[in-house]
């Protein structure tokens, strides 16, 4: 089994859809979980590490296999996930094979709101 810090814990999925090399899913996020008591607590926020390792779960997941993050070629957070705002959230990945890396390409937003797009490499372990 995949190692999953956050899911099932900070969100869960609602849907989930896979395609050859392309995943689409919404989650929704627990607006009460301890990690927005120190990031922070008047205003919550998702903060960008729990965002790519939302990628990563979601992607090894779907590949029943453990990955680690080796390379992040250029990750933006172009918005903040505020969950009082933003209880759910949509997710795209594709990805592409080499040997035993993926090449990905995510982004996490709300209708027209990007609030994150991540190129990186992630190895299977």
């Amino acid at each position: 089994m995949t190692n999953t810090f956050l899911l099932n814990d900070f969100y869960n999925i609602e849907s989930i859809n896979t395609e050859e090399s392309k995943i689409s899913a919404t989650i929704v996020l627990n607006q009460s979980h301890s990690i927005f008591k120190g990031h922070f607590e008047q205003m919550p926020v998702v903060p960008g590490v729990c965002q790519t390792q939302m990628i990563k779960e979601l992607l090894q997941n779907n590949l029943q296999t453990p990955l680690t993050l080796t390379k992040g070629d250029n990750i933006k957070f172009t918005g903040m996930i505020v969950p009082t705002q933003h209880p759910k959230v949509n997710v795209e990945i594709t990805y592409k094979t080499e040997k035993n890396q993926y090449i990905v390409e995510a982004k996490l937003f709300s209708e027209n709101t990007i609030f994150t797009k991540f190129k990186g490499t992630f190895t299977q372990n």
